[in-house]
């Protein structure tokens, strides 16, 4: 582990880690682990995420002996973010990391860190305005470690790495109206595909139709996928930039 991380997390320390359930959060509680930092995880379940990533979170966790908390916040009850606002990211952000706070200051920890790492881009993530703005410390980030950095820790650890993932409201044009029924048909989709296709997957909504997202290589073992699909209730279903 680089000193600098070890270090940072020691400083910071008792520290809540906000825990999704992928790679980057995971090393991050392993990290603050094996520098002998008092730690506790919280993981937010908003009904956005894919499902099972609470439970990966959990998993983790206990792999690691670390208390874990799950919180929930019914994120749809803000108006922005039922309807895909473009501040949406921001606000679901700063909703959950307020809770993991609250979490923290209630259980006497000095900091909540999260798996923000030098390679994000603030710019394209308005989250990272919330982390800041709620003094959520990033490890990662502090110490300049990029994403290659973070696998290479999971590797050796023996943290399993797993495919980017993302809100699934991501999934929806701006100004949709974000509900479950439409993030539970999303969510089938995208199932279905990982059967078949490794790697980073999308199905984003058009009008009643699906646009699907795979990786290079992987267009024909999607279209035998389509028909599973399109019975979900999507009109057409479009491969790529078909």
């Amino acid at each position: 582990m680089p000193e600098c991380l070890r270090a940072y997390l020691v400083a910071h320390a008792p520290v809540v880690v906000a825990l999704s359930g992928g790679t980057d959060s995971a090393v991050l509680l392993a990290a603050a682990t094996k520098a002998g930092a008092t730690v506790a995880a919280v993981t937010v379940e908003t009904g956005l995420a894919p499902p099972g990533e609470a439970g990966q979170a959990a998993e983790v966790a206990a792999a690691l002996g670390v208390p874990h908390t799950l919180l929930h916040v019914d994120m749809l009850a803000i108006e922005a973010v039922r309807f895909n606002a473009p501040e949406r990211c921001y606000l679901c952000k700063r909703r959950m990391m307020e809770e993991v706070a609250g979490w923290a200051r209630a259980h006497d920890y000095a900091s909540v860190a999260d798996g923000t790492h030098a390679g994000d881009d603030p710019g394209e993530r308005p989250g990272v305005r919330a982390l800041r703005e709620l003094g959520v410390v990033s490890p990662f980030a502090a110490c300049e470690m990029g994403k290659e950095e973070i696998v290479a820790l999971a590797r050796a650890w023996g943290i399993p790495v797993r495919p980017s993932s993302s809100c699934l409201a991501t999934r929806l044009p701006e100004g949709a109206e974000v509900t479950p029924a439409a993030l539970r048909q999303v969510a089938a989709a995208e199932a279905i595909l990982r059967e078949e296709v490794p790697g980073r997957v999308r199905v984003r909504v058009v009008g009643r139709s699906a646009r699907i997202e795979v990786p290079a290589g992987f267009e024909e073992r999607a279209r035998a996928l389509v028909p599973r699909i399109k019975a979900l209730g999507f009109e057409e279903v479009i491969i790529g930039d078909e």
